[in-house]
């Protein structure tokens, strides 16, 4: 029989130590495979999380024709939202920010509301990517849709090191996997979009070899094969992208097992490093929280999933203290902090 997770000991995390500088503005793209994992719930918290460290935050829904990030923050019908960005109404990304009780954090809610927003053209995309860029923020979460749709895959692409969020479920590893495979494919085709001979070559093996147990560095010694430079500038990007593994509604401890053998998975199969950044227990507080509009870490810094947030913070992601408040391995403090921020709410 499985161990439940059920003491704050067993919540200790077995982590790759990522380096601790926060560069001058991180940009944390945040995606789930499919649909359910709990991606905007953790984008929130993980949002409040860092303003409580400090650090000013913008989260940014394009979860677009499924976005539902502002109810988090209990604004049931936002007053601007990224509609009126996409559809020329404001001029800057910035118009549509919109403020929460904490002073540090700031919302660009979804746009629902627009028919065919889901399947934005070229060009307004690279618009918004190019307006997330300027944003006046130490860290911008960018909320993603479930699926591979093109949208989801370029704003995950964004950055080198995005957060995928996983279930333990065998359905939810198979989905994920299954991102990280089109997230590699894309970044290659847009590498290569110029290179006619090397672009037939991934899309043939995509087609082929890939589609079934192919291994991505069999496609790489192609490309080395027929181009050495490209193969080279292949390797380099794929080296450099390093997306990052958090599990979420941990109920054994052998699920958190499970998931360091996804990322060896992912490894050898996708010639992806990925880094296991933790795992937040099911915790029938976050819930509660939902019900009632709010973040878990305001409405309930000292529920086992808050605490587990926090480690994956400090542990997992090598958050530093910008306020020198906080220890990494004690969540009581910013628990407390918590509270007292919570009056504002």
């Amino acid at each position: 029989m499985s161990t439940p997770l059920v003491t704050e000991e067993q919540s200790t995390l077995d982590t790759i130590v990522l380096d601790g500088d926060v560069p001058s503005k991180a940009i944390w793209p945040i995606a789930g495979g499919k649909g359910g994992t709990g991606k905007s719930t953790l984008t929130a918290n993980m949002g409040v999380g860092l303003s409580l460290l400090g650090y000013k935050v913008i989260l940014v829904d394009c979860d677009l024709g499924g976005a539902d990030l502002h109810l988090f923050f209990d604004q049931i019908a936002p007053a601007r939202s990224l509609s009126h960005f996409l559809t020329k109404e404001t001029a800057t990304l910035k118009e549509v920010l919109l403020p929460t009780p904490s002073e540090n954090l700031k919302l660009v809610c979804g746009g629902n509301e627009m028919i065919g927003l889901a399947n934005l053209p070229y060009m307004v995309k690279e618009k918004l990517l190019r307006h997330i860029m300027t944003l006046d923020a130490d860290f911008v979460l960018i909320d993603l849709g479930a699926g591979t749709t093109f949208n989801t895959l370029d704003f995950f692409t964004l950055s080198d090191d995005g957060l995928i969020v996983c279930t333990p479920e065998p359905h939810a590893r198979v989905d994920a996997y299954g991102f990280i495979k089109n997230t590699v494919y894309r970044k290659l085709r847009r590498q290569f979009a110029k290179n006619a001979l090397v672009k037939s070559t991934i899309e043939e093996f995509a087609r082929k070899s890939g589609r079934k147990s192919g291994r991505i560095r069999e496609l790489l010694e192609r490309i080395t094969q027929i181009d050495p430079d490209a193969g080279e500038v292949a390797k380099a990007l794929m080296a450099d992208y390093r997306p990052r593994l958090i599990l979420n509604r941990v109920r054994y401890k052998r699920q958190i097992e499970e998931a360091h053998r996804f990322v060896a998975l992912v490894k050898e199969y996708l010639s992806t490093e990925m880094d296991y950044v933790g795992y937040v227990r099911s915790d029938m507080k976050v819930l509660d929280a939902c019900e009632r509009r709010r973040p878990l870490m305001i409405d309930n810094p000292k529920a086992p999933a808050a605490r587990d947030i926090y480690t994956v913070l400090m542990q997992g992601l090598r958050i530093p203290d910008r306020l020198h408040r906080f220890e990494a391995d004690n969540s009581r403090k910013m628990a407390e902090v918590a509270k007292m921020e919570a009056k504002y709410w």
